[in-house]
């Protein structure tokens, strides 16, 4: 007997295959015929919701940053968190970007990679500034353009990412530390919250005196 799905349903069961062949095989050794195949559906179905491969691509991509927005956007809301806090957990939480990113990532997929980069940028900038002007109202931060550094700090946030770069621990370490030094000199953090930025983000005060 033939189940019948509706629209949103069949469109993301394509996607969840999809993702999983993807990370499998890789995006571009994965086929069309293959979706169709582990999901055992005809290609007319799939090319009523997805015009190519690409395109599933994309509403994967669309579909993980709307899912990481909502997250940040539960974050910011927090009322039990205190502005460095709401800031250290919503970085956390974008450092972690999970499989999906990977395929973005893969050799041939630049392209892809900026598209994914440019909307993260507009969805999580918004939200990431509300955080930074949260801590200005709040006296913990101090700097004239919340938006420009958040925008910024997150471009720079790509120097430490795995798949960009292959640093050694140490290295990487290291650039983590000069990502968060970064992130307090931006923002202006005044030196009480400072001691909160650098346990949340378990990095010692230490470091720094030992590199004066």
């Amino acid at each position: 007997m033939r189940v019948t799905k509706s629209a949103e349903v069949r469109k993301n069961e394509i996607l969840d295959t999809a993702e999983v062949l993807f990370n499998k095989k890789g995006y571009g050794e994965t086929t069309v015929e293959d979706i169709l195949k582990e999901i055992g559906i005809a290609k007319g179905t799939l090319y009523y919701h997805f015009k190519n491969k690409e395109d599933i691509l994309l509403a994967m991509i669309e579909r993980q940053i709307k899912q990481r927005e909502q997250a940040i956007r539960e974050i910011a809301d927090n009322e039990a968190f205190s502005a460095v806090e709401k800031l250290v957990r919503s970085i956390q939480l974008l450092s972690n970007s999970g499989m999906m990113a990977d395929v973005v990532y893969e050799k041939g997929n630049a392209e892809l990679h900026q598209k994914s980069f440019t909307r993260s940028l507009e969805r999580f900038a918004p939200i990431l500034t509300e955080i930074v002007e949260y801590g200005i109202e709040r006296g913990k931060f101090n700097t004239l353009f919340p938006r420009e550094s958040v925008e910024l700090l997150f471009c720079a946030s790509e120097l430490i990412d795995p798949r960009m770069f292959t640093w050694q621990k140490k290295e990487r370490k290291r650039k983590e530390t000069a990502f968060f030094w970064m992130l307090e000199i931006t923002l202006g953090i005044t030196s009480e919250a400072k001691k909160e930025l650098y346990a949340l983000a378990e990095i010692s005060e230490e470091v720094f005196k030992n590199n004066e």
